[in-house]
């Protein structure tokens, strides 16, 4: 479950901060959001089961994908084929983009239904594994 964890939020845990880095905005999906890194962590992943019988790269995979099946990176090409339509990422203006999370998560049911449903799931999850006493096993094995 960490694993899947893992996979689900790396895009963001990556490109986040090096679109601050390097586009000044907190808000860039880069190369983490592509078809690409998808692909490079799904071979190196049956590389590594094929080989040794792991499986754990092939679940941080299946995470990535669907991270991006829920950010809807279908509606963004140019990130989602990257290089394919050049090697520049779309931005966005810092201050637009604050402004902009903040409208859309207050007024886009699309937005803040999934956002709330998720937040539940993780809240509930986390309850359980602290009321089992078992954050450790999560932590050290993954297991809830």
């Amino acid at each position: 479950m960490r694993l899947l964890l893992l996979g689900a939020i790396v895009s963001d845990i990556v490109d986040k901060p090096a679109g601050y880095l390097f586009y000044g905005t907190f808000g860039c999906r880069l190369f983490c959001h592509s078809l690409l890194f998808l692909l490079i962590v799904a071979v190196a992943g049956l590389y590594l089961y094929l080989s040794r019988h792991k499986n754990w790269l092939l679940v941080v995979a299946f995470g990535i994908l669907t991270h991006l099946a829920l950010d809807e990176m279908w509606l963004d090409a140019q990130t989602l084929l990257w290089p394919a339509y050049g090697f520049s990422f779309p931005t966005v203006e810092r201050s637009e983009w604050a402004e902009g999370v903040l409208h859309r998560l207050l007024t886009s049911p699309k937005i803040y239904v999934p956002e709330a449903l998720g937040l539940v799931v993780i809240v509930w999850i986390a309850w359980l594994l602290v009321r089992r006493g078992k954050v450790y096993a999560f932590v050290r094995h993954g297991q809830i």
